[in-house]
Parts: structure tokens; sequence; C-alpha cells
């Protein structure tokens, strides 16, 4: 049985790289238009206008490396990286001011980052322990460690996001400030850039599965543990 168990814990803890690395970590749904002008019908016909006659979205692509009218709904974590790893992305990022943003929302995304990595340091130290340790209850609880983490990464996530959802954060006056696109700014000020949906997908909810089947698998495994040593 111990054999069973070392493999059994191990596999769950090793089925985290692909459901991190190949299923959809993050879900964005977004509408983007350019004739954004309040409800006044002369400043919208005015938007389209120079939305075509410029094509902000080609002069956002040029200056940034993302289309923002073609953006797919899920992402892997690779395809999110691979988003911003782009010249023009990156030098982009290098010259935003990041104080624009609230430092509420600065601190949940570094609390974000950190409890996930945390979730990652908790999975590795499970499967260390569940190969060269007896204690279950010791694998159990840095299993429940990885889940809390987790979780509570999701929670700061869904913070940062409902910023963007709600509008209190606008996508359009980002675009604004880049130092690329500043020449620019009163025509991007002009595009719609609705955000209706931004959470963590499927991948998030694989990991605390994982995670749950762990500590059920500890646990399980230590009853009988119990039950075979009466």
């Amino acid at each position: 049985m111990k054999i069973i168990y070392k493999i059994t814990n191990s596999l769950a803890v090793l089925a985290l790289i692909p459901v991190i690395l190949l299923m959809p970590m993050f879900r964005f749904i977004a509408v983007v238009g350019t004739s954004s002008a309040g409800d006044n019908p002369l400043m919208g016909i005015v938007g389209g206008l120079i939305g075509e006659i410029f094509d902000i979205n080609a002069i956002i692509e040029k200056a940034i490396g993302i289309n923002i009218e073609n953006l797919p709904e899920f992402y892997t974590i690779p395809e999110f990286y691979n988003m911003f790893a782009g010249e023009n992305a990156n030098e982009a990022i290098k010259s935003f001011d990041f104080s624009l943003f609230p430092e509420n929302v600065i601190n949940f995304f570094t609390a974000a980052g950190i409890l996930f990595i945390a979730a990652l340091v908790f999975a590795l130290i499970t499967l260390i322990c569940g190969i060269f340790t007896k204690k279950k209850l010791v694998t159990c609880s840095f299993a429940a460690l990885g889940f809390a983490s987790t979780f509570a990464a999701n929670k700061c996530f869904t913070y940062i996001a409902e910023q963007f959802v709600s509008g209190r954060i606008s996508m359009v006056e980002i675009l604004s400030k880049l130092e690329s696109l500043v020449k620019y700014e009163k025509y991007i000020k002009m595009i719609d850039f609705d955000i209706r949906i931004f959470e963590l997908s499927s991948a998030y909810t694989m990991m605390l599965v994982i995670f749950g089947v762990l500590i059920l698998l500890n646990i399980g495994f230590k009853l009988y543990d119990s039950v075979a040593d009466a």
C-alpha cells in the first residue's frame, strides 16, 4: 500500500503541470468599438468616422503588438505570457506609469502572484513529503495550504478583475497613457472598451480539484493505516 500511496500522491501532484500549462487559466470577454461618446449621437458618428479614417485598432496593434478587436476568450498561461512577450508590448509595458493604478490594486496584484507561487511551492512540498515521509497528516497539511493559497489567489484576482469590469479602471485610459500612443490620445478616448467578463478559468478549477483530491487521498490513506495498525 505504501508504494500505491506514493505513486498516487505523486501522480496527483504532477497532474498540476499539464493543467497549468495546457488548460485555460483566464477567461476574458470584451466588446470593442469606436463610437464611445456617451449619449450624444453626433459624437458617436464622429467617433465612428475617426475609427475608419485612422484605423485606431491598427495603430494600437502596431504600437503594442496586440490586436484588441481579435482578443480570444480563453488564455492558457503560456498564451497570456506570449501576448505580452513581443518587443512592442514589452516596450509599452516598460514605459507605462504603473503609479496610475490605485495602490490597493497593485497590492492585490502582488498578493495574487505571491499566493499562486506559494500554491506551486506547497504542491512541490506535498510531492516530496508524499515520497519521503510517513506522516500523511503533514503531507495533507501542505496540500491544504496549496488549496487555500489557490483559493485566496483567486479572491485577489477577482478584486482586480472587478475594477476593470466595473469600469473603475478604464482600458481606454490605460491605452491613452501609453507613451507610444499619447499622440493619439484624443482618438483613443473615443473607443468603446467594455469588459464583460474577466475571471480565472478551468485551470484554476482543476488546481482546486487536484489539491482537494490530495487532501482526501492523504486522509483516506491515514485512516487505512490507523485501521491496519489497530
